[in-house]
């Protein structure tokens, strides 16, 4: 049995570009899920006609349809669209979801979902109020790989009892060199390395130091420092210590200003610890277990092909298809948990964005 799924992509960037690249992918392979890009949304018609070129969407990988471009406000009232993904920098997000939203689309939100919780809010409020599913984009929380790693670490205890992770997400991009303007510095965009790539650490920290989401989460408390630059006035180091409830801990960490660790993720516990890796620290590809004495006694890697949008992308299919609003790996108050701790972290850090 097979379910279609019509998409309109909403940015034409990079982070659209890989998550076409699955769907395209998916079709190829000629799965149950028919994911057909209609329309591309951005700024002008040459761009969209260049990402589509780029990507090479065409008529064998897309179901025989030929996607067009249009602008924002045709994608809101284009009535052959199901889904929305909106891969816009998250400045934009709320306005371009409650227009989806209240224009009947469903929508598939980049991650973060908005710059502040309040705006999150308003996103999912608008939802509720059109009966359209909303999900943020936290493609991390969908790979094979993370239920693999819960199931080994949670079920059969092959490190025994857990207490304590280091999640990292860290990369040099020459912030100095760089124009108060462009992406990573400025202000305007709400810049920084918390929203933009901190957001991910705190993810590894909800997904393996806890086992409830959103309204049901552990309780935990936090202690944090952001690196505010003088000039552009965002931070680009970022460090977060988590405690749950139970005592477990984490130390998370992100930077624009140095790389990270080659294992960007370690969970330890009394039988032995757990290491990921891989080229990009969202995406949760390849992890080994050792035990006490170091030696490795598991090794998992996804070697697909995807990306891994593919599968947050068939998780929403999943869900229209059955009726439902939200996602039950990440449900809306699972998005408002992790903006709120965010807003926490800037409001004692003294970082304000005009959202605010």
């Amino acid at each position: 049995m097979t379910f279609t799924l019509n998409w309109a992509i909403l940015g034409a960037g990079n982070i659209s570009s890989q998550f076409v690249f699955d769907l395209l992918l998916n079709n190829e392979r000629a799965t149950g899920y028919h994911h057909i890009i209609e329309s591309i949304g951005c700024s002008s018609k040459e761009k969209g006609e260049e990402f589509i070129k780029s990507n090479n969407i065409v008529l064998a990988n897309n179901y025989l349809t030929s996607p067009t471009t249009q602008t924002y406000e045709e994608i809101y009232k284009n009535p052959d669209i199901d889904v929305v993904y909106i891969g816009t920098p998250h400045t934009f997000h709320k306005e371009q979801a409650i227009n989806c939203l209240n224009n009947g689309k469903h929508v598939l939100v980049e991650k973060p979902i908005t710059v502040n919780k309040k705006e999150a809010e308003e996103i999912f409020e608008a939802a509720k109020k059109n009966n359209k599913f909303c999900m943020e984009a936290v493609w991390t929380r969908f790979f094979p790989t993370i239920e693999i790693l819960k199931t080994k670490v949670y079920k059969e205890h092959v490190i025994g009892d857990v207490h304590r992770l280091f999640a990292d997400l860290s990369y040099q991009c020459d912030v100095k060199s760089l124009p108060v303007t462009s992406r990573v510095r400025d202000r305007k965009l709400a810049a920084g390395s918390l929203l933009d790539i901190g957001i991910y650490p705190i993810t590894y920290s909800r997904i393996l130091l806890d086992d409830k989401v959103g309204s049901k989460a552990s309780k935990f408390e936090q202690k944090s420092f952001l690196t505010i630059d003088k000039d552009d006035l965002v931070d680009h180091l970022c460090s977060i210590i988590i405690k749950y409830e139970n005592g477990r801990q984490a130390l998370l960490t992100s930077s624009e200003l140095v790389d990270g660790p080659k294992a960007y993720v370690r969970l330890e516990g009394t039988k032995g610890w757990v290491e990921m890796y891989s080229d990009n620290p969202a995406r949760a590809k390849h992890f080994k277990i050792f035990d006490k004495s170091g030696k490795e006694i598991f090794e998992y890697k996804d070697d697909s092909g995807y990306n891994g949008f593919i599968y947050e992308a068939n998780a929403v299919g999943n869900d229209i298809k059955a009726g439902k609003l939200e996602n039950e790996i990440m449900p809306h108050d699972e998005s408002l948990l992790v903006m709120g701790l965010m807003d926490q972290i800037r409001e004692e850090n003294g970082l304000k964005y005009d959202q605010d």
